[in-house]
Formats: structure tokens, C-alpha cells, sequence
């Protein structure tokens, strides 16, 4: 389905990066409370917060109730327990999401270090179940280093490489994804309903979609999906050498379930600390389409 004039005008904006100051401001604003507030002080975890400390601080009303102290000291020190109550909470449900995160992204560091490395365990030109284990260990790698970078659990992130089909820019189709996504691949759809397309026809740039909602409900759907899960998308155009010059062949997207997962320099800390993964991704799909050329020329 063809996108609206509406939504092609916010598509347009996104691309230009093309955006007011008052918009900025919201942007801004919406980046701090995502990425700087804890997860204890959104919705459901603001109410859990509420009900908890407001118990906690009751003992004194309800000595004022029974006539034991008056309601002056009773507001006095219900207060006095309401904020040193939630000052405890605060720092301690901070400090234990971050050890929680720390741990678990050590842990499977190690772990998709070990994939990559087992991947290239035989040595010369890799064989195509070879290639594809690699290509998988790396953006596993991508996944572990973008939850630590955006401060995210396991889940959250998800990593995808998306080809064009043949040599037309006219298809794609999500190849890879990383290690335990259960996510559907090799569906292949019309590219004009990929974000991550018109990044690559645009320029060629790393872009970041900092909240999917913001092109207007419903707008902008998964293609291989019934409903996105994600909010904040990262897309990470590849090229690979193609005669004298290069080609876009697809792009990597890392997708977060957090709006503004990637906001400020975030994404820019992605390409910088996973350019060797993400240049070793392409060097792999060089490969992958040098084998192929071979193909055809012995067939002939």
C-alpha cells in the first residue's frame, strides 16, 4: 500500500532531518526521559513507586486519625518518611538495573566473541554455511554491544541484515538476524515498504528513527510482521564493490523496543565501537557475491 501524502512529507522530514525548533525541544525532552529516567519512575513502575511509599508513609495519619498526634506533625513526618523512603528506592532500584545489565552483557560478549571465532575456525575462503554462521556471530556482536550502549535488556534489541534480491533495487529481503531471534527471515518484500530503503537511496548515511510512532498511528508497519514490537529503529547502510565503484547491497537495522534507544550520540558511539563487525559484515557479503560471480563464469 502506497504511503499517504502525510506520511510521505514526515518520511521526507526524517530524511532531511528537517525539523523546527519546537520540535527539536520535544525531541530533546522525550531523549531525556527515555534514555536518563529510570524504568522505576515511567507508568506502572511510577505507580508501584506511589502505592509502596504511600504505605510506607501512612503510620503517621494514622496516628492523627486516632488522636495520638496532631495533623500538623503527622503531615510533618509522613513527608519526612515519604522522601526518605523514595530517595532509598530510587537509588536502589538504579543501582540493581544496572549491575543486572552490566552482567549480562559481559557475559554474552564472551559468548558471541565465541561464535565469531568458531565461525572462522577454518582457515582460506569460507564455504556458504561458513559464511552465514559468521554473518550471524557478527550481528549477534552488534546486539550485545547496542544493549550496552543503549542501556538496554536482553530482548529489547534486535539486529537484521536486509539484502536487495538480485540486482534490482526493486525487492529485499531480511537475511540474517541475530542469534536466538526468532523473527521470521528470507520473506521477501516490496523495498518501498522499508525505511531502511529509502535510507539507502538517499545518501548511504547511518539514520536512526528515534520513535516509529511519530509518523502517525499505524503508519509505518513491519514487513514481516503482523505488528511491530520495536519503536526506535538504527539503520546501518552496506556497500560492496561493484566494477570501478560501489553499490548499496542492503544495510544492517538494529531495532529497539524503547523509543529513543539511539538518541544523541548513541548511534554514532554504534558505529564507532562496532565499525570493524560492521565492515567485516560487508566484507563477508563481497565474498558471498565474488563466489557467485565465480559460479556463473565456470557455468558458462
Amino acid at each position: 500500500m502506497a504511503r499517504s501524502k502525510k506520511i510521505q512529507k514526515r518520511v521526507h522530514s526524517w530524511i532531511e532531518d528537517d525539523y523546527g525548533l519546537p520540535w527539536k525541544v520535544v525531541r530533546w525532552s522525550k531523549g531525556v526521559y527515555y534514555n536518563r529516567a529510570p524504568t522505576t519512575l515511567r507508568f506502572y513502575g511510577l505507580l508501584h513507586w506511589l502505592t509502596k511509599t504511600g504505605m510506607a508513609s501512612s503510620a503517621p495519619l494514622v496516628a492523627w486519625v486516632y488522636g495520638s498526634i496532631s495533623g500538623l506533625l503527622a503531615t510533618g513526618v509522613a513527608g519526612a518518611i515519604f522522601v526518605g523512603h523514595s530517595t532509598v528506592s530510587f537509588f536502589d532500584g538504579l543501582s540493581k538495573e544496572k549491575a543486572s545489565q552490566s552482567d549480562d552483557n559481559q557475559t554474552d560478549i564472551v559468548v558471541r566473541f565465541g561464535d565469531l571465532l568458531v565461525a572462522h575456525k577454518v582457515k582460506g575462503t569460507l564455504n556458504d554455511i561458513e559464511r552465514d554462521d559468521a554473518i550471524r556471530a557478527c550481528l549477534g556482536v552488534l546486539e550485545v554491544f547496542s544493549r550496552q550502549i543503549t542501556k538496554t535488556r536482553s530482548g529489547d534489541i534486535s539486529v537484521s541484515l536486509v539484502l536487495y534480491s538480485g540486482s534490482s533495487q526493486g525487492r529485499m529481503k531480511v537475511r540474517y538476524r541475530n542469534p536466538g531471534n526468532t523473527r521470521p527471515v528470507n520473506r521477501e518484500v516490496d523495498a518501498d515498504k522499508m525505511l531502511g530503503h529509502t535510507a539507502c537511496v538517499n545518501g548511504a548515511l547511518p539514520r536512526v528513527v528515534h520513535d516509529l510512532r511519530e509518523f502517525g498511528k499505524g503508519s509505518i508497519t513491519s514487513p514481516t510482521q503482523s505488528k511491530a514490537d520495536y519503536r526506535s529503529i538504527f539503520f546501518f547502510p552496506l556497500t560492496v564493490d561493484s566494477g570501478d565503484e560501489k553499490v548499496v547491497r542492503g544495510f544492517v537495522s538494529i531495532d529497539c523496543k524503547r523509543p529513543y534507544a539511539f538518541y544523541g550520540n548513541r548511534s554514532s558511539s554504534i558505529v564507532v565501537t562496532c565499525e570493524p563487525i560492521l565492515n567485516h559484515i560487508g566484507e563477508l557479503i563481497q565474498e558471498a557475491r565474488n563466489g557467485r560471480g565465480r559460479q556463473r563464469t565456470a557455468s558458462k
